[in-house]
């Protein structure tokens, strides 16, 4: 039997809490104002859906037979929301919901995968997709958003003060339950002793595009690692995985730029310092600043790289992080993540 959404949840597994919060942030926009609903969600799909939120009314509308003084009409719209505290989902629950939805034949239905996405890489939901375009010829949508997407979906200029705040202290939740991406705060330091001359002057790194030592997490800042120091800090502009001389995929950006300028961009980049090493993970990266963020032990670092979180010191740049921790050592920074 469903369960009504509400203030006090009562549900004990964090999951169904984080649901409850969602689903509770878009009844509050809904009873503000339905055109906020429609509007969080069309940005939330990428589906414009706003018209299809609430009740119409229109005069003299003109039928087949007849013009009556005024017509009142609500089109039909479902959407299933499935929601993950982490970032995989299975397509096999996922193909289900689709199915489901197809069979309701509720007018306009969405399917939307909530998670705690930090990069949503091209692909991941091939399959899923598919489905939509062929077995149910588009007539079920389906869309994929991170707890920072549906934020900034929810948030509208116009809203009350009791909604903005609202908002905010959902905002402290997903923060406290780790919902929020930790990229923006987190420093990939990579021993960089043997390529150091393609980060100081091409302002590059470049990987094979393989697992293991070269699976990076999404970060924002990059530490040139060598003699037992970080020595430049720079901010990663986007990965691109070039594949061959004919294939190359973006896996995730930091900035505001068109997917295609980032992969001529990292092609050139690989063309420049290791022609026809395929396949390659190329790092595209900013200005650098100079830095001396030392290990502080006679031993050096183990593995290839080592992630620090670093939202304690503010969120001012590059040139500032590298200020701020020119002169410390990891033995004394606490905050570091896996």
């Amino acid at each position: 039997m469903p369960k009504p959404i509400s203030l006090f949840s009562g549900y004990n597994q964090a999951e169904n809490r984080t649901t409850n919060y969602c689903l509770l942030v878009l009844k509050l926009l809904y009873e503000e104002n339905p055109k906020f609903l429609g509007e969080a969600i069309s940005v939330l799909t990428d589906d414009n859906i706003g018209e299809a939120v609430g009740v119409e009314f229109n005069q003299q509308e003109k039928q087949a037979h007849s013009t009556p003084d005024a017509v009142i009409r609500q089109q039909a719209f479902t959407v299933f929301i499935e929601t993950k505290n982490f970032d995989w989902f299975y397509d096999r629950q996922l193909a289900k919901h689709l199915d489901a939805l197809a069979k309701a034949n509720a007018g306009l239905s969405v399917l939307l995968a909530l998670g705690n996405f930090e990069a949503i890489e091209e692909g991941r939901f091939e399959r899923i997709s598919e489905l939509c375009d062929t077995k149910y010829e588009n007539r079920v949508t389906f869309a994929s958003a991170s707890f920072e997407d549906f934020l900034a979906a929810v948030r509208r200029p116009e809203l009350p003060k009791n909604l903005v705040d609202t908002i905010a202290d959902f905002e402290e939740y997903l923060n406290g339950q780790n919902l929020l991406p930790r990229w923006k705060t987190r420093l990939d330091v990579v021993n960089c002793a043997t390529m150091a001359k393609e980060v100081l002057r091409g302002q590059v790194y470049i990987c094979p595009a393989t697992g293991g030592a070269y699976s990076h997490k999404r970060a924002r800042y990059f530490g040139m690692y060598r003699n037992k120091r970080v020595e430049q800090i720079t901010e990663i502009l986007a990965v691109v995985d070039v594949e061959s001389e004919t294939s190359a995929k973006l896996k995730w950006k930091n900035v505001e730029e068109a997917d295609a300028s980032l992969v001529k961009w990292a092609r050139e980049k690989l063309e420049a310092w290791r022609p026809e090493d395929y396949p390659s993970r190329v790092f595209l990266l900013g200005e650098l600043h100079p830095t001396d963020f030392q290990k502080g032990t006679k031993y050096p670092m183990q593995g290839s790289k080592q992630y620090f979180d670093i939202g304690s010191l503010g969120d001012d740049g590059a040139a500032e992080l590298a200020t701020r921790l020119h002169g410390r050592t990891w033995l004394n920074y606490t905050d570091s993540m896996s």
